[in-house]
């Protein structure tokens, strides 16, 4: 991988980009940074109190969620000092053609593709997410959202990963593999 490295994770909520991309910048020896902390950061500055990021969305709804996110984005991708990161992003962050166009200046896009039994067993048990739009039938809600989201990951993705049940330290070796073969390409 190239000197300067930025390594973007992409996909559904649960799908390990947070563990994945602390490995990954462990692995490195890059910073790792996680949108959902940007968010809680960025809101303890506006509203100056600390909030966790689903307490957030929960308290102020969704679309001060998507502005603060979205802000905190903006933030980041100006950043002059950035240096090589692995970012985290939340899975509806790609969702914004803003966001997107964003990303798309900020590194190497990698979606990590779960397959559905995977998310539906990770997420169920942490309850149901308020985006949710069938909270008594998550499966139907998750293929629903899938259908939706993995075609925007899949277009603004440079590598997918598919990932299934195993260790994260799996999908990251995964991921370089993916990483390092699209270097050879280039």
């Amino acid at each position: 991988m190239g000197a300067q490295q930025k390594i973007i994770l992409i996909g559904m909520k649960s799908s390990g980009k947070t563990t994945a991309g602390r490995l990954l910048a462990r692995k490195l020896g890059v910073r790792f940074i996680d949108m959902d902390a940007a968010i809680e950061e960025l809101h303890a500055r506006q509203k100056g109190e600390r909030l966790p990021f689903r307490e957030i969305f929960k308290t102020y709804g969704g679309d001060y969620f998507r502005k603060t996110e979205t802000a905190a984005l903006r933030a980041l991708a100006g950043s002059t000092d950035a240096g090589s990161y692995v970012l985290s992003t939340g899975g509806g962050l790609p969702l914004s053609e803003e966001n997107r166009d964003l990303l798309r200046g900020m590194g190497t896009i990698v979606f990590l593709d779960v397959a559905e039994d995977v998310l539906l067993e990770r997420i169920v048990p942490r309850g149901i997410p308020a985006f949710f739009p069938y909270p008594d039938d998550p499966k139907r809600s998750l293929l629903e959202i899938l259908a939706a989201r993995r075609p925007v990951y899949s277009a603004l993705a440079a590598v997918r990963v598919e990932c299934g049940a195993e260790a994260p330290e799996v999908n990251v070796e995964k991921i370089m593999q993916q990483l390092e073969k699209r270097d050879r390409e280039d």
